[in-house]
């Protein structure tokens, strides 16, 4: 559901007064409006505790204390909260408190990152909810069958193409390949955005510098940015929040092309990066969205065309575009959106038709110093030794197989995690590298890595999958895996990482 949409569910909660049919009080229900657990609602009855560690609604935002808050039933219809000593504090309509009254439509902040708010549960409201969710579904299907079969149908009639061809000519064969792997990469990011929706959370929370986002996504724009659009880039220094880097990026990114696609006849696209010392004036109606404590504010804006209001409330929409049918998805502003709030921040946008467009993103910040990339390998030296690699789609195993062989490494392939523990016990140790994919019939990886381990605890495992939902990747980090290989990949990013694993000198085989 878009943020409008669910904001419009909220308002309507707050506009209706408590019924008192036959079955007695009205229920009253906590909606978590922004944070970790953003959509989540939970029926108070006599009461709730919150917290990172409760019995009743868990918090996994870090600014939350382990036992937060609680709230009571203090009479008919009406409710009590109370602050059980929390380091950050928990406020009620932007006020600090100790203890407050709360009535239909307070809003609760705390931890930084988590907003709350108090509605009534309406069961019809409920059902509408359910509809509406089916029907996102039903358009969302519909937008992936047509972008994929567009980039299909590039794959295929360039293969038949070939095909066809009785006499192959390098220069053809060089644009066919082009163009394959065009769409190969469209789709490959048009899956990774999908998975962004079903993604709970940032996949890293290293303290990284707002300026580097910035600067990373200004060479990405840059490179194809035609010369008639200027691109100003500010950034203020030592600003560092906490989360992923290349899907804040991402979303810097989204912003960008967006406002590029535009400016058809040219113009100005900036990027300002700042602390943030008010709400921008446009922004005051989701003001109560926007998280509390100190704020990275990053602002993209150009003077291109803008938005009418019918178009700004359906902008951050899953598969709402007003580019032409081919060109663009609809999923860059949905997709920047899940990941600003999976961040803890909120993105809104001003506009005037005309006029421009103003992106803002507002972003928590974190104490601690950004993460330095090392180089740990020396990624032009040759890589040997012999790898185990486990998937249950013989495509992938044979892509994957003459990639690595041509690198120079021995491969053995293994069609499920069964076999592949099977193949490691008869090979006696000799086997430096183990690929596994996460999802395979008869042992799926994790069941083969914890098989594999029992026999060999130093052994190098890689996990390779298309999605990683963060509990699970958390628990295969805990077991010691040595990295993860998102699919779909191409040859240079799998030969880094093999190479990487392999190169990593503690737990390296002596010959």
């Amino acid at each position: 559901m878009s943020p409008a949409s669910e904001l419009e569910l909220t308002t309507l909660s707050m506009r209706r007064t408590p019924s008192m049919g036959g079955a007695g009080l009205a229920e009253f229900q906590l909606v978590v409006l922004l944070g970790p657990a953003v959509g989540q609602t939970l029926l108070l009855g006599d009461g709730i505790e919150i917290g990172r560690s409760t019995p009743g609604l868990t918090i996994n935002d870090e600014g939350v204390s382990r036992r937060h808050a609680v709230i009571t039933r203090a009479g008919e219809g009406s409710y009590v909260i109370r602050d059980l000593g929390s380091r950050n504090g928990t406020y009620v309509n932007g006020v600090k408190i100790d203890e407050a009254a709360l009535t239909i439509g307070d809003r609760i902040a705390m931890g930084g990152q988590t907003v709350l708010q108090l509605a009534v549960r309406d069961r019809l409201e409920d059902q509408r909810v359910a509809a509406q969710k089916l029907q996102a579904l039903g358009e969302l299907a519909g937008g992936i069958a047509h972008d994929f079969n567009n980039l299909l149908g590039v794959v295929l009639a360039n293969v038949s193409h070939v095909q066809a061809m009785s006499t192959w000519r390098e220069d053809e064969i060089r644009k066919v390949l082009a163009e394959i792997e065009t769409a190969a990469r469209r789709a490959g990011e048009l899956t990774h955005d999908l998975m962004a929706f079903a993604r709970s959370g940032p996949r890293s929370h290293d303290a990284i510098e707002v300026a580097a986002v910035v600067g990373d996504a200004a060479r990405l724009l840059g490179r194809g940015l035609p010369k008639n659009i200027q691109l100003e880039v500010v950034a203020e220094p030592g600003l560092v929040v906490r989360g992923d880097g290349s899907r804040l990026a991402q979303v810097l990114t989204h912003v960008g092309l967006n406002a590029i696609s535009a400016m058809p006849s040219g113009g100005r696209l900036r990027i300002t990066a700042t602390r943030c010392a008010q709400i921008p004036a446009e922004l005051v109606d989701e003001q109560f969205l926007i998280p509390a404590g100190e704020l990275a504010l990053i602002e993209v804006s150009d003077t291109g065309i803008g938005m009418d209001a019918a178009t700004r409330r359906r902008a951050f929409d899953p598969f709402f575009t007003t580019k032409p049918r081919g060109v663009g998805t609809g999923l860059g502003l949905a997709t920047a959106m899940v990941i600003v709030r999976d961040h803890g921040g909120h993105i809104g946008l001003a506009s005037v038709l005309g006029e421009g467009t103003d992106v803002y993103v507002f972003l928590p910040l974190r104490p601690g110093r950004p993460q330095i990339e090392r180089r740990t390998v020396d990624e032009a030296a040759p890589v040997s030794g012999c790898v185990l690699l486990a998937d249950d789609e013989e495509l992938v195993r044979n892509a994957a197989r003459r990639v690595l062989e041509h690198a120079g490494l021995e491969v053995l392939v293994a069609q499920d995690g069964a076999r592949a523990v099977e193949v490691f016990n008869e090979q006696n140790g000799r086997i430096d590298l183990v690929v596994l994919d996460l999802d395979m019939p008869n042992l799926d990886g994790e069941q083969a890595l914890a098989a594999i381990r029992a026999v060999d605890a130093d052994v190098r495992v890689l996990i390779s999958s298309g999605y990683f939902e963060r509990a699970r990747e958390e628990k295969l980090r805990a077991l010691g895996i040595d990295g993860t290989l998102d699919k779909p990949y191409d040859s240079l990013t799998l030969l880094r990482a093999v190479a990487a694993a392999l190169r990593d000198a503690p737990r390296r085989k002596a010959p």
